[in-house]
C-alpha cells in the first residue's frame, strides 16, 4: 500500500468517527429530550389530580353540609361554630383528615394572613406551610414535620371569589355561590402553575 492510500484510509476513518459521533450525540439529545418531556407530563398529571382533588373536597364539604346542617358553605359541618364559613378573597389549604379522632374527614386551614406565592418565595415559611409531603402510606399531607414524611416539590391551596355576571352595563353577583380556584405550584426544571376553577353553589336553593 502506498503512502497516499494510507493517508486516504486514515481520513476515511476520521470521517466515519466524526459521523458516528454526530449520530451518538443526536440519539442522546433525542433520548434526553424525551425524558424531559415525560417528566414534564408526569408532573402535570400529578398537578392536575391534586388540583381536581381539592375541588372534590370542597364539593364533599358542600354535600356533607346539606346532610347535616342544611348549609352549603360551612367549613366543618361537624362543628358548632356555624359562622365558620368559607370567605371570599381568602386562601385555604384543604386535605383529607385521616386521624381517628377527627370530627370531620376533611381539614381546612385558613392561610390568608401569612400567604405568599411565586418562585422566589418557595423556601419561605409562608409557602412551606402549604408544601406537600408524602406520608408512610404515600398519601399527600401538609404535615412535613415528621421525619418519616418525604417532602415533595408541590404546593397547593384553594381560594374563593364571588360569582359575577354582566347584565347590560351592570355587574351582578350570584348569591349563595362561590368560584373556587384550586391551584398547584411546583418547581421542577423551572417554575410551573396549574389552576382549576369551579362554581360551588347552594344548588338546592338557587
Amino acid at each position: 500500500m502506498n503512502k497516499n492510500n494510507k493517508w486516504f484510509s486514515i481520513i476515511e476513518i476520521l470521517i466515519w468517527i466524526f459521523i458516528f459521533s454526530l449520530w451518538i450525540v443526536g440519539v442522546y439529545a433525542i433520548i434526553s429530550s424525551t425524558l424531559r418531556v415525560n417528566d414534564l407530563n408526569e408532573n402535570y398529571i400529578i398537578a392536575t389530580n391534586l388540583a381536581n382533588e381539592q375541588i372534590e373536597l370542597v364539593r364533599n364539604i358542600r354535600d356533607s353540609n346539606y346532610t347535616k346542617i342544611k348549609k352549603y358553605n360551612q367549613i366543618n359541618p361537624a362543628s358548632n361554630e356555624y359562622n365558620n364559613v368559607f370567605e371570599y378573597d381568602k386562601k385555604y389549604k384543604i386535605e383529607n383528615n385521616y386521624l381517628s379522632t377527627a370530627t370531620f374527614p376533611i381539614q381546612v386551614t385558613d392561610i390568608t394572613n401569612w400567604f405568599e406565592e411565586w418562585q422566589w418565595n418557595l423556601s419561605s415559611s409562608s409557602m412551606q406551610s402549604y408544601n406537600l409531603c408524602l406520608d408512610d402510606l404515600n398519601r399527600y399531607t401538609y404535615d412535613c414535620t415528621k421525619t418519616s414524611n418525604i417532602k415533595t416539590k408541590f404546593y397547593k391551596y384553594v381560594s374563593f371569589d364571588k360569582v359575577v355576571y354582566n347584565e347590560w352595563w351592570t355587574t351582578k353577583i350570584i348569591e349563595d355561590a362561590y368560584l373556587v380556584k384550586s391551584k398547584v405550584i411546583w418547581y421542577i426544571n423551572w417554575y410551573h402553575e396549574f389552576e382549576v376553577k369551579a362554581v360551588i353553589a347552594d344548588w338546592k336553593r338557587l
